[in-house]
C-alpha cells in the first residue's frame, strides 16, 4: 500500500502530510495516540444506540455537513436552518439521495435535528441540529482535542472546546470549509476505504490497536458486537476482511490482533487527523466570512 506517496505529484510538498510528520516525530505522540484510541472507542461505546449513524464515512459525512452549514448560519446571525436543497447540493457525489434522506429521518426520529418547513415555500425543508447534537459532536471532537492535549497542553484545546461556544462554533466552520475542499481522507484513500467505509470497522480496529498499545486482553467478536451495537456477523465480516487485508492476524484461538501494518496505517491516520484538527481547533480564528469556498465546490 503506498497511500502516502502516490496521492500527491512527486516533488508536491502536501503541507497537512509534512505537520503530521512533524506531530508522529513528537515524543509525546504515542500517549496522543492512546489518548485518541481511547476517546474514540469511549464514544462509540456511548453512542452505540445511535451505532448505524456513525458507523462508517459517509453516514458521519452528512452529520459533518449538517453541522458545518448549520455553524456557518449561526456565524453570519443566522438561525441555523440548512434547507434539504444545500445538503444535497454539497454532498453530491458523495453521498446519495437515498441516504441523505435516510439520514437526516434517523436524525430526527433520534431528536438530533430540528425541522421545519418554509413559511413561504412549504416544499422547502430546513434542519438545524439539536442541542442533543451539538453535545455529541462535541463528544466526538473532544477526541482530537485531547490527544493533541498530550502533545500541546498548554493549549486547552479540550477545556476551550467543552466551555467556549465561540470556539467550538468557530472550528464547525473552518474545519467543516477546509474539510469540504480538501478532505484529510484523500491522502489514505485504500486505508480509509477499510477504516472508513466499512461498517463497524473503525471501531473494532482502533479497538483492537488500543488494546495491543495498552496490554489488554484481546477482545472476543461477541465482546466487540455488545461493545459497539454491532451484530456478530459484521464484527466476522469485519475480521475477515481485515485478515485479507493483512491489519489483523488471529491467534490460535481465532481472537483478532493488530497487525504491525494496522499499527502503521492507522497511527499515520490519526496524525493526519490530529494535523488536520490542530489547524481548526486554536485560540484565535480568521474573521468571520461566509461559506463562499464551500458553496463554490458545488456550484
Amino acid at each position: 500500500m503506498h497511500d502516502l506517496a502516490t496521492i500527491h505529484s512527486p516533488g508536491a510538498a502536501d503541507a497537512l502530510l509534512v505537520e503530521a510528520a512533524a506531530l508522529r516525530a513528537q515524543p509525546q505522540f504515542d500517549a496522543a495516540v492512546i489518548a485518541y484510541c481511547a476517546g474514540l472507542v469511549r464514544f462509540r461505546e456511548q453512542t452505540r444506540p445511535m451505532s448505524k449513524l456513525n458507523a462508517n464515512e459517509t453516514r458521519l459525512r452528512v452529520i459533518g455537513y449538517l453541522l458545518h452549514l448549520s455553524a456557518v448560519s449561526r456565524q453570519a446571525g443566522g438561525d441555523g436552518g440548512v434547507s434539504y436543497g444545500t445538503l444535497r447540493d454539497i454532498s453530491a457525489g458523495e453521498v446519495s439521495d437515498r441516504v441523505l434522506r435516510t439520514m437526516l429521518a434517523l436524525l430526527q426520529l433520534l431528536g438530533l435535528v430540528e425541522c421545519w418547513r418554509s413559511v413561504s415555500d412549504r416544499r422547502v425543508k430546513y434542519y438545524r441540529p439539536s442541542p442533543r447534537m451539538l453535545e455529541l459532536a462535541r463528544g466526538m471532537y473532544a477526541n482530537s482535542a485531547a490527544a493533541l492535549d498530550c502533545i500541546e497542553p498548554a493549549a486547552e484545546r479540550e477545556r476551550r472546546l467543552a466551555r467556549d461556544p465561540v470556539f467550538f462554533n468557530r472550528m464547525l466552520v473552518e474545519a467543516g470549509r477546509a474539510h469540504a475542499v480538501d478532505p484529510p481522507a484523500s491522502r489514505m484513500p485504500d486505508f480509509i476505504a477499510f477504516f472508513g467505509a466499512r461498517e463497524g470497522a473503525g471501531a473494532v480496529s482502533t479497538r483492537l490497536l488500543l488494546g495491543a498499545l495498552t496490554g489488554s486482553p484481546v477482545d472476543s467478536r461477541a465482546a466487540l458486537a455488545r461493545q459497539f451495537g454491532l451484530s456478530k456477523s459484521q464484527v466476522a465480516d469485519v475480521i475477515a476482511a481485515g485478515v485479507g487485508l493483512g491489519y489483523f492476524s488471529l491467534d490460535p484461538t481465532a481472537l483478532p490482533t493488530p497487525t504491525p501494518a494496522l499499527r502503521d496505517h492507522l497511527t499515520r491516520w490519526i496524525s493526519i487527523e490530529l494535523a488536520f484538527m490542530a489547524r481548526h481547533l486554536r485560540a484565535e480564528g480568521p474573521s468571520s466570512r461566509h461559506n463562499d469556498d464551500t458553496r463554490r465546490k458545488h456550484a
